[in-house]
């Protein structure tokens, strides 16, 4: 029976990020945003779910991310769950062979991952053209250092519930 409710426990918490993250992406993130730049929260709990729990865990929070985002965007349905997904495979399969207990490497994971996100994003949606390149130096590139200032400082809270919540005293992750 405890194996059961550790399960429903994962669950639950999981649904309560999600939902916390499309309260954020819906009426918060407009005010964080800074000269048109803006914070991807879901990446930073993407990176955080799949660094701590591996790349099943970071596909399934991926595509769910991804499709509850791609519901704003009904044109481009699905890519997003598709990007996220791969996403969260490959930030999730590096983690046994990275060192994450340094500040500035999950800055750098988090950089690498928006960067993934937005590139393979716009390929997917609009192919491969000048205004790609355009959009990606411009825009991506300083929401990418944005993020990943953000979620160098969101990491030790999202640990402490995380590890809190499991009942130990502190995470690696």
């Amino acid at each position: 029976m405890l194996w059961g409710n550790a399960i429903f426990s994962k669950i639950v918490f999981g649904a309560l990020i999600l939902c916390m993250l499309i309260l954020f992406q819906s009426f918060l993130s407009l005010s964080i945003t800074i000269m048109g730049v803006k914070f991807d929260l879901s990446i930073v709990i993407l990176v955080y779910v799949a660094l701590s729990g591996g790349p099943t865990q970071g596909v399934i929070f991926g595509f769910l991310i991804g499709l509850l985002l791609d519901i704003f965007t009904p044109p481009t349905l699905g890519w997003g769950a598709l990007v996220k997904c791969l996403i969260g495979f490959t930030v999730g399969s590096f983690k046994d062979n990275l060192y994450l207990e340094g500040f500035y490497a999950r800055g750098g994971i988090i950089f690498f991952a928006l960067m993934l996100n937005d590139l393979l994003y716009y390929v997917f949606t609009s192919g491969v053209n000048t205004s790609t390149f355009r959009t990606l130096t411009h825009y991506s590139l300083l929401s990418a250092i944005y993020t990943s200032i953000g979620g160098m400082l969101i990491f030790p809270v999202l640990s402490r519930i995380h590890w809190e919540r499991l009942g130990m005293d502190r995470g690696v992750v």
